[in-house]
């Protein structure tokens, strides 16, 4: 890291020269620091809102899930499940309604995930965090060989944003 103490401006000056999407990253950014525990490590698996236990990517895709519920975009994707989903949905209006939210969650929540694999590459090319997988095959070609994301943090990093946290 640089030679004078990081704090959040350069952290977000950095983003902005580097990430191609700086708000989104420095979120996720976020989201890994609350989740960091001894040696700065975040992963593989962390405890959701409802006290389940999801893997790391899961649990990004699902927390930055929420922020996308008044978008236009999601009510557009709600409409092209509900299309997709026609012969498939029950009578009940509020059967299907459920129906419909479930899939456009779920999708939302995989999507996140892919995107937030990509801000991972972003904050590891910033010098933020370094990542690596654990689980069943660990030396396995194939990235999704039952293997989790571990994401480890830059501690100057952590502590830039573990400061402003105490000062509110």
């Amino acid at each position: 890291m640089a030679q004078t103490s990081l704090n959040i401006g350069r952290i977000l000056d950095t983003l902005s020269e580097k990430s191609k999407r700086p708000r989104y990253a420095f979120m996720v950014l976020n989201l890994l620091a609350e989740q960091a525990g001894p040696g700065n490590r975040a992963g593989p698996f962390v405890t959701g809102d409802n006290g389940e236990t999801m893997p790391l990517r899961e649990w990004i895709g699902d927390r930055l899930s929420r922020m996308s519920g008044r978008d236009k975009r999601r009510q557009a994707l709600e409409k092209r499940i509900r299309a997709s989903l026609k012969d498939k949905l029950p009578d009940d209006l509020i059967e299907a309604q459920q129906l419909v939210d479930s899939a456009v969650a779920d999708h939302v929540r995989a999507t996140g995930a892919d995107n937030a694999s990509r801000v991972f590459a972003e904050l590891e090319r910033c010098g933020y965090l370094t990542r690596f997988y654990q689980g069943r095959f660990t030396n396995h070609e194939n990235r999704g060989g039952l293997r989790n994301l571990v994401c480890v943090l830059d501690g100057d990093a952590i502590a830039a944003l573990r400061r402003r946290d105490m000062l509110i």
